[in-house]
């Protein structure tokens, strides 16, 4: 029997952890914290999971949450005008053809956990550092790194500059969790102002069923402001202002508000970036990074969870392709290349969302408002964002592409 480790317990760890488990593979899972932990501690994450991740999990049988989270039906595109408008001069929503939802990250990473222990898997509790990776290199078939990202690991999987246009953050983030009086939205609402962007969902949480809210703020503007905040309170006060400064029509969300508990926020600053995906240990012994630890996005594009599904699936269609095969560096290429065949379209996406959007962007957005064809396939790139290339990425075919909606209307 083949034996594979895995250091990270995060969505793309377990969920191939426990795929890989189905199919009669020995698999450890390394972890920094019990389920217990991870349930009770600060909140990780925000996600969004759209239809193809969710087939995987249920596939899986590991979505337990159908009858719980509220789904996220449709998505509401919004963008600001000049400074002191009160409405948006951009407006429109579209349905999905399938539904979304959003489940805190808590709450999946430790059913999964149970449940992976529940069926016999290992969990071994360590905070593992490069240099305790030879140990497991020696121990394993397959060692396969998924902490998440961070600097620990930049000399063993370093930056490909090729691949990775920026090199310091884009977006300065801040989220919460809130029960509000405001009547719960049916699915994602997305603002887009002068100085970043805000997003509203409905969320199962720890807490029961909450809204999420999230600011991501241009560095250094008016709404780069969550590098001293204190406590949720005051979190709550600087959203309400960001809301009312910038995205008025929807300040009823946090007036009538207050935080699903102390722990329901989370800041940060999260530079994107694509890793060299095969790391060299002291003993020439090789490991494979994953998930975030190969390939990090900022959140404002909403695809970390997404990816991390396809990452769990293209890695282990790769490790059941190997069968008795060494686990060797072509192995590993190509594994990551499979996932990097679906991920760089994820990737350029995220990246333009970074972006001050060009002319042919805006048009679109524009032309959206009122050509029901283009707010479908706009909103279905979250679901899909493979078919940003070739359309958003190139001028020429957006603008015919919009005059041919446009005639189809």
């Amino acid at each position: 029997m083949r034996r594979i480790g895995i250091i990270g317990a995060g969505q793309a760890g377990l969920v191939l952890a426990l795929g890989l488990q189905k199919r009669g593979y020995e698999v450890t899972v390394v972890a920094e914290k019990t389920a217990d932990e991870v349930r009770q501690g600060r909140l990780i994450s925000n996600q969004c999971v759209f239809h193809p991740a969710l087939q995987r999990e249920r596939e899986l049988g590991i979505n337990f949450w159908d009858d719980e989270v509220q789904p996220v039906e449709e998505v509401a595109f919004k963008a600001a005008g000049a400074p002191g408008t009160t409405e948006p001069v951009i407006s429109w929503g579209q349905k999905f053809d399938h539904q979304a939802q959003s489940v805190d990250q808590r709450v999946k990473v430790s059913d999964w956990m149970t449940l992976f222990e529940a069926q016999g898997g290992e969990i071994r509790y360590q905070k593992v550092t490069p240099a305790d990776l030879d140990s497991y290199a020696v121990s394993f078939d397959l060692v396969i790194v998924a902490a998440g990202r961070g600097p620990q690991f930049d000399a063993l999987f370093p930056r490909n500059a090729e691949l990775s246009p920026y090199s310091e953050p884009q977006r300065a983030i801040g989220i919460a969790y809130v029960r509000t009086k405001h009547p719960m939205l049916p699915g994602l609402t997305f603002n887009l102002g002068p100085f970043g962007e805000n997003f509203v969902l409905p969320v199962l949480s720890v807490q029961g069923n909450v809204h999420g809210i999230g600011f991501f703020g241009l560095p250094g503007s008016p709404m780069d402001v969550w590098q001293d905040v204190k406590d949720i309170d005051q979190h709550m006060e600087i959203g309400l202002r960001l809301l009312r400064s910038y995205f008025p029509w929807d300040a009823g969300i946090l007036e009538e508000a207050e935080p699903a508990g102390p722990l329901e926020a989370l800041y940060g600053a999260i530079t994107p970036i694509v890793r060299h995906p095969v790391g060299k240990l002291p003993s020439g012994k090789l490991v494979l990074a994953m998930g975030d630890t190969a390939v990090t996005n900022d959140p404002v594009g909403g695809q970390g969870a997404n990816m991390a599904a396809h990452a769990a699936r293209s890695y282990q269609e790769a490790i059941l392709a190997q069968g008795d095969k060494e686990f060797d560096e072509q192995f590993m290429h190509e594994a990551f290349g499979k996932y990097w065949a679906v991920a760089q379209h994820a990737t350029a996406f995220n990246n333009a969302l970074l972006a001050p959007p060009p002319e042919h962007v805006l048009a679109t957005l524009a032309t959206a408002q009122r050509v029901p064809e283009v707010a479908h396939r706009f909103a279905h790139l979250f679901e899909n964002p493979v078919g940003y290339t070739g359309w958003l990425d190139n001028p020429a075919a957006s603008m015919k592409y919009l005059a041919e909606a446009t005639v189809r209307t």
